[in-house]
């Protein structure tokens, strides 16, 4: 007797196959919908408060005079030393006429059990001795890169190392301003004293220097790597601000 052999099926039809693609693809709709939107917005807050935060860093430091840097002797006044935060924004502004002398802001690890420096600071912690707790210190900073007190610092940086170019803006019509040709450039002065003296200072131009924030990203943040390196090799800013060196 022969016993009839039942054929089974395997896998499944063209219209499973279809319904099921069909499926897939509105879930992923679905996710691409509501979450990607989300996710973005989330990305450009979270840019946006770190722009403010280094922004903030770079005010603050430009409207603070170091003991360090401070002096009370008119015919010092320069590069280093400053009688008022008016001459150290003027200084900053010339240096950055070239990146390898721009300003950077970051932030290190502090050792916070180490005896301060001149500036006011603490010493940075290297990568391979940090550790949790302990005494260290989160510290935020914006100086020159080729400060003789933090040059080094940079290379222990957490998080990302910004470039700063500032710009003078010149006025060009009544309202509008319109930017210097060249970075670090001061028009139709050399110092503080003498900006004073060209300007007008009943109007507010007379009285404040505008200039326009560039800020890099510095990659990598090895200051040996911008000794001779120009502007023009170093890319788009990721995002920009106006400020201004009140007197």
């Amino acid at each position: 007797m022969k016993k009839k052999l039942q054929s089974r099926r395997t896998g499944f039809t063209l219209m499973e196959t279809l319904l099921a693609v069909a499926l897939v693809g509105m879930l992923i709709s679905i996710f691409l919908t509501v979450f990607v939107p989300a996710r973005g917005m989330i990305h450009a807050a979270l840019t946006k408060q770190e722009s403010d935060r280094v922004i903030s860093i770079l005010r603050a430091e430009l409207s603070t005079v170091r003991a360090s840097e401070r002096t009370f002797d008119a015919k010092s006044v320069g590069p280093g030393k400053y009688s008022s935060a008016f001459d150290k924004g003027f200084y900053w502004l010339l240096s950055c006429k070239r990146p390898s002398s721009s300003i950077v802001v970051f932030s290190y690890r502090a050792n916070t059990a180490a005896s301060l420096r001149e500036d006011g600071t603490y010493p940075p912690i290297p990568f391979n001795k940090a550790r949790p707790g302990g005494d260290t210190q989160l510290v935020s900073i914006a100086c020159p890169m080729n400060s003789t007190i933090h040059k080094n610092d940079i290379r222990h940086a957490v998080g990302p190392v910004f470039l700063v170019k500032l710009t003078q803006l010149e006025p060009e019509n009544k309202g509008s301003y319109k930017l210097a040709k060249t970075p670090g450039t001061i028009k139709g002065a050399s110092t503080p004293d003498k900006y004073f003296s060209e300007k007008d200072t009943d109007t507010p131009w007379g009285g404040v220097i505008f200039c326009r924030a560039d800020f890099y990203i510095m990659s990598p943040p090895n200051p040996d790597r911008y000794k001779n390196r120009p502007w023009s090799r170093i890319g788009r800013p990721i995002f920009s601000t106006n400020i201004s060196i009140p007197r």
